[in-house]
């Protein structure tokens, strides 16, 4: 350094303390405000983010009655009909039994036996359903079928086995008298599963 001042004149010496003095100077400012201009940027980046989300939820907020009128709408259709009203697998199990058996009753149909099959989960719904066996003529196996996948709640004829009850060769029913056939049904509800207990 000695050796640096030695070679350079009074004015350049002076100089070049003023040009380090200002570099120093400079240094230390950026010291000091560099982190201080970094808050800065971040809160303002964290305002801008605050005010867009602000704005995104004044618009959903808008929304909110035309929303409230959809969801009235949809209530008011009343989706809850086409499920079995009992949530209980026994109850919605009896409940499916008894819709089925009147729908054979009132179409003269007899009915021979009918038992409720394990129920089984799909998402949010129970799957109910009950196998039987029956006997009816042709026109009133159609006026059973029409009954039982028309009514509210849907129900709905997974399998059917028709056998005709007599199935020897050459055989012909009286005149007047439609011959009858051994009909075996699956039939399935559907429930919603029971809520959890807390």
């Amino acid at each position: 350094m000695a050796t640096l001042s030695m070679a350079l004149k009074p004015r350049q010496s002076r100089a070049l303390a003023i040009v380090l003095l200002v570099v120093a100077v400079a240094l230390g400012l950026a010291l000091l405000i560099a982190p201080w201009l970094a808050f800065h940027r971040h809160y303002d980046v964290a305002i801008d983010s605050m005010t867009d989300r602000l704005e995104r939820y004044r618009r959903v907020a808008a929304q909110g009655p035309e929303y409230r009128k959809a969801l009235d709408a949809v209530r008011a259709k009343d989706g809850r009909r086409f499920f079995l009203k009992n949530t209980a697998p026994n109850l919605a199990g009896a409940e499916l039994q008894d819709m089925v058996k009147a729908a054979i009753e009132n179409n003269a149909g007899r009915l021979t036996t009918i038992s409720i099959t394990a129920p089984k989960d799909d998402g949010r719904f129970r799957v109910i359903g009950v196998n039987l066996q029956l006997f009816a003529s042709t026109a009133n196996l159609q006026k059973i079928l029409y009954t039982v996948e028309t009514q509210q709640p849907y129900l709905v004829v997974e399998t059917m086995r028709i056998s005709p009850l007599n199935a020897f060769r050459g055989f012909k029913p009286a005149p007047g008298n439609e011959p009858e056939v051994n009909v075996l049904l699956d039939v399935v509800g559907f429930a919603y599963a029971e809520p959890e207990k807390k």
